[in-house]
């Protein structure tokens, strides 16, 4: 790559990710990829890898880690005296032509494609967990890997989480994207207060005593919001505001969950 440019943002196919991101990174280029890291663990590594050795910045795009909704969400988990169910669900419908229909350059179907967003928010909000089950189906959306999954994680503090995740399902998505359930109340996504900018609404939280609170959560563009932290990082030299090995763990959340389903050996 020879260029001046100081910032490289690579929105490719998939099987594209590696190999574009390691030149890149090797040509002192300093990179945005859009998500998934990688398709598989071996190419996400050697991105990550790369990106160290030749120290430039590197710095996976994911929006949804970037929406304040999470985060508040978070933080009022605090408030719950214990969570026992997680629930992250978005059905729509979606039969795109290209290489997203193929399984190999996509390294899986729907899930590691849409699905990884949700499934980012479920780590964000559940933490680590222990195990993965999980069943996959491929049906009408004409992909050659899996357009609809189910997956139920078991959480290291106890929890449950429970993420249905499909692009063969005729949906508007009026429904709230996350639900959390704990001993003091729920606090559940508000669909209704979405905004373009943004993948989720304000807070609706009920208490056990019947009480219900509404939280506005600040409408920022959450892809402004990511790129100008990466901006900021190469301007001022400092770490990137999502650590690539976050993009790591979203992927390793997805393989685990297509180990399950038999999508991939064990």
């Amino acid at each position: 790559m020879n260029s001046n440019v100081d910032i490289v943002d690579l929105v490719v196919s998939h099987d594209a990710h590696e190999p574009m991101g390691v030149s890149a990174t090797r040509s002192k280029k300093n990179v945005m990829l859009e998500k998934p890291i990688a398709r598989n663990e071996e190419e996400a590594i050697r991105l990550i890898e790369t990106a160290k050795t030749t120290g430039v910045k590197f710095m996976v795009l994911e929006n949804h880690y970037f929406d304040p909704s999470v985060w508040k969400a978070k933080e009022l988990m605090e408030m719950m005296g214990g969570i026992s169910l997680i629930l992250l669900r978005n059905t729509r419908f979606n039969s795109p032509q290209g290489w997203r229909r193929v399984k190999d350059l996509m390294g899986g179907g729907a899930l590691i494609d849409g699905g990884i967003h949700f499934v980012d928010t479920l780590l964000n909000l559940g933490g680590d967990y222990t195990s993965v089950n999980a069943l996959c189906n491929s049906t009408f959306s004409g992909l050659e890997g899996e357009d609809t999954t189910v997956a139920v994680f078991k959480f290291k503090n106890g929890a449950v989480g429970n993420l249905v995740y499909s692009w063969a399902s005729q949906s508007r998505c009026e429904f709230p994207h996350f639900e959390i359930y704990g001993k003091n109340g729920t606090i559940k996504e508000d669909y209704r207060s979405r905004v373009r900018i943004k993948p989720y609404g304000d807070l609706i939280v009920e208490w056990k005593n019947g009480d219900i609170q509404v939280i506005s959560t600040e409408k920022v563009n959450a892809v402004k919001e990511e790129m100008r932290g990466f901006i900021n990082t190469v301007e001022r030299d400092s770490e990137v505001p999502m650590d690539p090995m976050i993009a790591l763990r979203d992927l390793r959340a997805v393989r685990n969950i297509h180990r399950s389903c038999g999508e991939i050996k064990k």
